[in-house]
């Protein structure tokens, strides 16, 4: 599949879209919104490069999500017929699949636990530990520290609170010599005492039930 861009606050998959495809990000950074029609919007997860999204729409031949780019990204997508298509005639094919949206729910019921249970300080938390270890799993960094290009509008969508009270706790985290993020690069100055702030919370996956091979298979 020909690899395409995207420029940020490019809608690639719209909710209504009749035919939807699943999508490998190769790089940048998109996000899985929902917009109410009063405009108020949630941001339900955050995409990274690596990542299969829409494998859950091309499956079902619907979607009501948006995936929109949060700068400017480089992806692959698929349609759902050819999705469709390559598991009925591989097996294993349909088992990584159905893998892939394992550990998409996975961290879906994370990100549900976190804002359910957690105050602003511990959401901010377990939301920069968890963009932190999955790049650092992936080896897209060496280092505690990483480009974030979300707004804090888009970070008080994603995890349900004022875009006031992101920008309080940010200064507080800051204050804290916990974490700085300054244009959009986060900094983490205390990884120990940031991982006790989200304690508690699932971990992000169960254990490797996917790996760089499952994504290759599908061929996006």
């Amino acid at each position: 599949m020909p690899l395409r861009t995207a420029k940020r606050d490019t809608v690639i998959m719209s909710a209504d879209d009749p035919a939807p495809h699943a999508f490998l990000l190769h790089r940048g950074f998109a996000y899985r919104s929902f917009s109410m029609p009063d405009g108020r919007r949630s941001i339900l997860d955050v995409l990274l490069p690596g990542d299969i999204t829409g494998l859950d729409y091309a499956v079902l031949g619907r979607g009501n999500h948006e995936i929109v780019a949060a700068n400017t990204v480089g992806y692959r997508s698929m349609t759902g017929a050819a999705v469709r298509e390559l598991m009925m005639s591989n097996p294993q094919i349909a088992l990584r699949t159905l893998a892939l949206m394992g550990e998409t729910r996975w961290r879906t019921d994370r990100h549900m636990t976190v804002v359910t249970r957690l105050d602003a300080r511990g959401r901010i938390a377990a939301f920069i530990l968890g963009i932190y270890e999955r790049l650092r799993q992936r080896e897209l960094i060496l280092r505690p520290t990483f480009n974030l290009p979300l707004t804090q509008e888009q970070l008080a969508d994603h995890l349900g609170i004022t875009m006031v009270h992101v920008s309080r706790t940010l200064r507080r985290i800051r204050e804290e010599r916990l974490v700085l993020i300054d244009r959009q690069v986060v900094i983490i100055l205390d990884l120990e005492e940031l991982r006790r702030a989200a304690s508690g919370i699932p971990p992000l996956s169960a254990g490797g039930v996917t790996s760089a091979g499952s994504r290759d298979e599908l061929a996006l």
